[in-house]
């Protein structure tokens, strides 16, 4: 007959230890952080992006508008859409930027052959930052100052 000697008992538990659940949620907290940085990153990629395209359009809509004289006394955002030259629904330019604020387009005070596009509302400096150096190397000037972005461009 055989004899089964058991010197040592364990019990056996089921289940996960502290450290593994701290170990799974220190990962979790890791990949939520990582997710949310991507998501503001994309987030402000997709503001700045919208920008641009809006500005596009008004110089695109500026070209149609302007004068045979070259001077653009008299041009804004409701002039431009009154002739169709910008989208009739962007009416006077109040609250359709990406930031929710404005947008005005009126001629240079110190150069009617100019015109200028300003931006206001602008919560995230670092974007109004982004624009001004991305319109400097191809506006006559840019600048961002206290959530407003204004570039002027030559007509």
């Amino acid at each position: 007959m055989f004899v089964y000697n058991k010197l040592v008992t364990r019990n056996t538990y089921r289940g996960f230890t502290f450290i593994e659940v701290l170990a799974v949620l220190g990962i979790i907290a890791l990949a939520t952080v990582g997710v949310l940085a991507l998501r503001d990153w994309a987030t402000s990629n997709s503001r700045i992006a919208e920008a641009k395209a809006q500005i596009a359009t008004i110089q695109s809509g500026v070209q149609q508008w302007r004068p045979s004289n070259g001077i653009y006394t008299g041009v804004s955002v409701v002039n431009l859409t009154t002739v169709a030259s910008l989208p009739i629904a962007w009416s006077d330019g109040r609250g359709i930027n990406p930031w929710g604020g404005d947008i005005e387009v009126y001629v240079d005070s110190a150069d009617p052959t100019r015109y200028v596009i300003r931006f206001t509302n602008i919560r995230v400096a670092e974007e109004g930052a982004r624009l001004q150096r991305d319109f400097s190397a191809i506006s006559q000037g840019a600048s961002f100052s206290s959530g407003t972005f204004e570039a002027t461009f030559q007509g």
